[in-house]
C-alpha cells in the first residue's frame, strides 16, 4: 500500500492510459448483443434438439416473417380489401424487400380458417424471405414503410426481430439504469458524508471499473464467445455500482475515523486498508466466487451473469489503486465542507439494536422470520418472467401482435402458424 501511495500520480495515469486503451480497441457491445446473445434452449432439452434440426432443414438465408392485420371487431369489407392492397404490394415489391413468397388466404382461400381469426377480426400473413448482408433494423424499417399508408393495425414478428427489439430494449433500459444509478448513489452519499467531494470517488471508481470490464468481456466474447445477453451490461451496471459503492463507504468511513486518530496521512490509508480493506477484499471474492458459479449453469441468460465476476475482481483492483489515489491526493478536504473533528459519534439506535440481538438471538432471529417468511410464502412458486413477458409486449410491436390472436382464435390455429 505504501508503494501505491508513493507512486500515486503513475497509478491512475496507467489507469486512464488502459481504459483509454481498452474502450478504443473493443468490439462494440451492442453488437456483440445483437450477434451473440439469443437466449437460446440448451441443446440437450427437446426443444432445443428440435431448433437444432429444423436449422438443418431450413435454409440458413431464409428466415419466416408473420404479419398480422388486427382490428377490435370484425373486419369490415373496406379493411379487407386494404388489407389484400397492402400484401399485394409487398408481393409487387419483393425484390426490393428481400421477400421469397407471400401466404395469405386471398390467393389460397382454402387457407382461410388457419389464416383469419374464428371471429374475422385478426388476418394473419405468412412471409418467407431473405435478410442477406442487411442489419435487421433497416429490414424492419423497410418492411414497416412499405405498408406506412395502411390504416388497419399491423404488426410484423419473427424469432430474429424479437430480438431486435429486445436488444433495442435492453440498451434505452441500461441508459435509464445508468442515470438513475448515478442520481441515487449522489443522493445516498451526500446524506452520508455531507460532503461534496466524497460522493465523487465512488463514481470514478465503479466508472473505471464498469468501463474496463465491460471492453474486457467484449473481448472475450468476441474471440473466445463468451456468454453474453441482452441483460449482461445491466448486470455489471446495477451490481458493480451497488457492491462498489457499498465497499468505498466502509473504506472511506474508516478512512475518516483514521485521521483523527493517525499522526500522519499515509499511516491512515495503511491502517485504513489493513483493517476496512481486508473485510472489503474478502467479501469482494465471495462475490465473485459466487457469480463465477453462475456461469456453470446451462441456460445462457444466467451464464451470461458470470461476466459480473470479471466486473467484481476489476473493482477490488480500482478500490486497492484508485480510491488510496484520492485519500492521498485529498486527505481531509475529501470530506469538504466537514470542520474540526471528523471521527463521527456512536449512533444510538445502532447501538440498542446491536445490544438487543447480543443479548437475545433467538428473540431478534424469530423477529426476523416474522418479517421476512410471509413474503417468502408469498413468492413461493410464481415465476417472475410472465408480468415481465407483458410488460415488453406493451411496448415492443414483434412481442404485442402475438395477443391479437390468443384473443381472438378460440382454437389457437393462427397462434400455432405463429410459433
Amino acid at each position: 500500500m505504501r508503494g501505491i501511495i508513493k507512486g500515486r500520480w503513475l497509478v491512475i495515469i496507467a489507469w486512464v492510459a488502459i481504459t483509454a486503451g481498452l474502450l478504443f480497441a473493443a468490439p462494440n457491445m451492442a453488437e456483440l448483443v445483437r450477434n451473440k446473445g439469443q437466449l437460446d434452449v440448451p441443446a440437450e432439452y427437446s426443444s432445443g434438439m428440435a431448433n437444432e434440426l429444423m436449422k438443418e432443414i431450413q435454409d440458413k438465408d431464409e428466415s419466416q416473417v408473420a404479419l398480422v392485420f388486427h382490428g377490435d371487431k370484425k373486419l369490415s369489407s373496406s379493411e379487407l380489401k386494404e388489407i389484400e392492397v397492402a400484401i399485394q404490394k409487398l408481393e409487387k415489391n419483393k425484390a426490393e424487400l428481400g421477400i421469397k413468397e407471400v401466404m395469405t388466404h386471398f390467393k389460397e382461400p382454402s387457407l382461410k380458417g388457419q389464416l383469419v381469426s374464428e371471429n374475422e377480426s385478426t388476418v394473419l400473413t405468412s412471409i418467407t424471405m431473405v435478410k442477406g448482408d442487411r442489419e435487421a433494423k433497416e429490414v424492419i424499417d423497410a418492411l414497416y414503410k412499405e405498408l406506412e399508408q395502411v390504416e388497419v393495425e399491423h404488426y410484423y414478428t419473427s424469432s430474429w426481430m424479437i430480438d431486435e427489439d429486445l436488444n433495442a430494449n435492453s440498451q434505452e433500459g441500461l441508459k435509464k439504469t445508468e442515470g438513475i444509478t448515478v442520481v441515487f448513489i449522489l443522493a445516498v452519499l451526500l446524506i452520508v458524508f455531507r460532503s461534496v467531494v466524497t460522493p465523487i470517488i465512488p463514481l470514478v471508481t465503479v466508472g473505471f471499473t464498469y468501463l474496463c470490464s465491460q471492453s474486457i468481456v467484449s473481448f472475450l466474447v468476441d474471440k473466445w464467445d463468451f456468454p453474453i445477453s441482452s441483460y449482461t451490461q445491466i448486470f455489471l451496471v446495477g451490481i458493480l455500482f451497488g457492491i462498489g459503492t457499498d465497499y468505498c463507504i466502509l473504506l472511506l468511513s474508516r478512512f475518516k475515523e483514521e485521521l483523527s486518530s493517525r499522526e500522519s496521512l499515509p499511516e491512515a490509508i495503511v491502517e485504513t486498508y489493513r483493517t476496512a480493506g481486508k473485510t472489503v477484499l474478502f467479501s469482494g471474492m465471495t462475490v465473485m466466487i459466487g457469480f463465477a458459479a453462475i456461469g456453470f449453469s446451462t441456460f445462457k441468460l444466467y451464464q451470461s451473469a458470470a461476466a459480473v465476476a470479471i466486473g467484481v475482481f476489476i473493482l477490488m483492483i480500482a478500490l486497492y489503486t484508485i480510491v488510496p489515489f484520492f485519500m492521498a491526493v485529498l486527505g481531509k478536504k475529501l470530506f469538504w465542507p466537514a470542520k474540526g473533528k471528523l471521527a463521527h459519534s456512536e449512533s444510538k439506535l445502532w447501538g440498542i439494536l446491536g445490544n438487543f440481538s447480543l443479548n437475545r438471538p433467538l428473540l431478534a432471529l424469530m423477529i426476523v422470520a416474522i418479517v421476512c417468511v410471509p413474503f417468502c410464502l408469498c413468492m413461493m412458486g410464481r415465476f417472475l418472467i410472465t408480468p415481465l413477458k407483458k410488460r415488453v409486449m406493451m411496448f415492443l410491436p414483434s412481442w404485442h401482435l402475438i395477443s391479437f390472436p390468443m384473443n381472438s382464435v378460440r382454437d389457437n390455429r393462427c397462434q400455432h402458424r405463429l410459433s
